[in-house]
């Protein structure tokens, strides 16, 4: 039978393994918690009953828990009882924390909280302190709730949403996406084809379940296929990388997924004795997903996992890559299974043309492939013409297809920006992705972001790489570049020189960075400023916050040592100008 929701999903799975592991938690501390799929859906029961008596149908009710059985529960309850679940992280120290997921309670509209009593005087503080009081926070774990016999199953249909899951939206600030029934189930199946999940297998790791690569590819993924979910909290895992293989290795997990970061750190942290007597030879599927909005994996770290982990059994093929985007519910391109995860370079100054063009020079830029492209749900777009692109030539990853969600939560502008886009020759329904990149070979790459796009004498400008080649050729340490504002073919590099440089010997480091914009990426109106240390502002993931850079050098607040741009050019032509937004000068607009 076709089921229409998670709800019948996870009740088929119910009915056909009762006393099955669901849930297996290791917490901090070492101990190990179970919960069969009879006995979670009996605690799911109890506790949707209570929420139909105190919310509406449709109503949004945050999760703030750590991650845990509690949270699966209410997670479920929440679609037992035909309430929409929104997954926040616990409140944390900072106070860009607290305005993060106080912004999501506000955005949502929720209703309610629910959490655990071991987190309920924390979440209260939170609520307290910034002026959530109408919001009643329970703790699901220490009440006694409603007889379950009150409960009314839902009648919920695919197209009905089923989450609320909060990204990063194109300012920085938390931005909804409604996730429907449908979405969910098409992914959940894309997943378990793809990496062999069903009746019995275990999947684990240690991703946050308020995000979609954990709720998604670690929790429903193996519940509604009839499988295991190995949970472990993420702050475990970031304090001794180790626990996670460990987790492997003893639970015999099959499936795990994590980002390069969590890679990376494994290199990093784990040392060749803890890595002595673990057997990670039955481990399947090591997934590398790559989500939007991030610079592109660094193919050596994932090379270097593979080689530190090859003593521990760990087979080369099992590292699998894949491309994943929040408007699409997760996964969108998958790697091909029976071959290890290899790297390829390209040519350098192809890509600075926006070519992606493989060569044998082991000195290019070496990119990971993310899948295969399911046709014909992805394309590669042109951001200025909306024309779809050949092989090997870059643009905006578009897709679409029964995993695109329906939009973003009340944000019919965005929505509209983003969504249901036609490509210049007709073809309808696609979200842009926000990243660049190319089909090489029938395989996906990406490139860049989309935010480090401008347009530029009828093309477009990847202002990332041009950044890069002027860092990498090692007389700056940090730059800015933007187009000039009063003249978009003319581009400004805001840059820190790496030594002391005076007004006489400031004109060979500019020379330098001129000949890198002209030759290597067509840029001919170039205008240069060195700015003293600490001038070129970054954003808080250590990426160039362009538009501040460019916002300050507007209003003359720049500490500058030299400058080849006229006076009058930027105080006082430009210093009459409007206000410029954060998308002005971006191609994605």
């Amino acid at each position: 039978m076709r089921n229409e929701s998670i709800f019948d999903a996870i009740v088929e799975q119910v009915e056909e393994r009762p006393c099955q592991n669901a849930v297996v938690l290791e917490d901090g501390d070492g101990r190990e918690h179970h919960i069969g799929y009879l006995e979670l859906h009996l605690l799911a029961t109890s506790l949707a009953a209570w929420l139909q008596s105190v919310c509406r149908p449709g109503d949004r009710v945050l999760l703030c828990y750590p991650t845990g059985i509690e949270f699966t529960r209410s997670l479920l309850a929440c679609l037992y009882a035909d309430v929409v679940p929104v997954p926040v992280p616990l409140p944390g120290r900072t106070d860009h924390h607290l305005s993060t997921i106080t912004g999501i309670a506000l955005d949502a509209e929720a209703c309610l909280v629910l959490t655990d009593a071991a987190h309920s005087d924390e979440v209260y503080v939170w609520l307290t302190h910034d002026d959530l009081g109408i919001h009643e926070c329970v703790a699901t774990d220490v009440i006694e709730f409603e007889d379950a016999s009150d409960w009314v199953e839902p009648l919920r249909k695919g197209e009905d949403q089923a989450l609320l899951q909060y990204t990063v939206g194109p300012g920085g600030g938390p931005i909804g996406i409604t996730v429907s029934h449908a979405n969910v189930l098409h992914n959940c199946a894309l997943i378990a084809a793809a990496y062999g999940l069903g009746s019995g297998v275990r999947s684990g790791g240690w991703l946050p379940l308020h995000h979609s690569m954990g709720l998604i590819a670690l929790l429903l993924a193996p519940l509604i296929s009839g499988g295991t979910a190995v949970l472990m909290p993420p702050e475990t895992f970031c304090a001794d990388p180790i626990r996670w293989l460990r987790l492997i290795d003893r639970h015999d997990v099959r499936f795990s997924v994590s980002p390069t970061f969590g890679y990376g750190l494994c290199v990093s942290e784990i040392t060749d004795d803890q890595l002595a007597g673990l057997d990670l030879s039955r481990w399947r599927h090591a997934l590398l997903v790559e989500m939007t909005g991030a610079s592109p994996a660094e193919a050596r770290t994932v090379e270097l996992f593979a080689e530190r982990l090859r003593t521990a059994g760990l087979r080369a093929e099992a590292l699998r890559t894949s491309y994943g985007l929040a408007e699409a519910t997760l996964l969108t391109a998958v790697g091909a299974p029976g071959g290890a995860v290899e790297a390829r370079c390209f040519d350098s100054r192809a890509l600075d043309r926006n070519l992606l063009i493989p060569t044998s020079d082991a000195q290019g830029p070496r990119l990971l492939g993310l899948g295969v492209v399911p046709e014909p749900d992805l394309r590669i777009v042109d951001p200025v013409t909306a024309g779809a692109l050949p092989e090997g030539r870059i643009g905006e990853i578009w897709v679409r297809g029964p995993r695109v969600v329906p939009g973003y939560w009340r944000k019919e502008r965005l929505t509209g920006e983003r969504f249901d886009q036609v490509t210049a020759d007709g073809e309808k329904g696609f979200v842009r992705s926000g990243n660049l990149g190319a089909i090489v070979r029938g395989e996906l790459y990406v490139t860049g972001l989309m935010r480090d796009v401008s347009r530029y004498g009828g093309r477009y400008l990847d202002l990332g790489r041009v950044e890069r080649a002027i860092v990498g050729g090692g007389s700056i340490v940090a730059c800015s570049a933007f187009p000039a504002p009063a003249d978009r073919d003319e581009i400004i590099v805001v840059a820190q020189p790496a030594r002391a440089e005076t007004d006489e010997g400031s004109s060979p480091l500019i020379r330098e960075v001129r000949d890198i914009l002209a030759l290597r990426f067509g840029v001919h109106r170039t205008k240069v400023v060195l700015v003293k240390p600490g001038q070129v502002q970054v954003m808080p993931d250590g990426e160039v916050n362009r538009q501040l850079t460019r916002e300050l050098f507007v209003a003359n607040a720049l500490d500058i040592v030299y400058a080849d741009v006229a006076r009058e050019f930027f105080f006082e032509e430009v210093a009459a100008l409007p206000g410029t937004r954060e998308a002005e000068g971006s191609a994605l607009t």
